[in-house]
């Protein structure tokens, strides 16, 4: 699939599609995977994500920041008064 390829066509985002803030730098990194390991006392989900500026990490699923690309998109298109 390329960039003219109709939206209705594309799969449906998968988990790697998500952007998130890098824990380093804060830049958008995604999640390369995600699986679960053993914890006390329920198992843990975590991920693994790299960032724009190569920094990887493995974090449990709830440690994550999420980016929002619509409140992005708003705030950075306000214009001041």
């Amino acid at each position: 699939m390329n960039d003219h390829t109709p939206d209705s066509l594309r799969p449906a985002p998968a988990d790697h599609d998500l952007l998130l803030d890098c824990p380093t730098c804060g830049l958008p990194a995604e999640i390369t995977d995600r699986f679960t390991l053993n914890g006390a006392p329920l198992p843990v989900e975590h991920v693994k994500l790299v960032c724009i500026q190569r920094h990887w990490y493995t974090l449990p699923l709830d440690q994550l920041a999420w980016r929002s690309p619509a409140t992005d998109r708003v705030e950075s298109s306000r214009v001041a008064p």
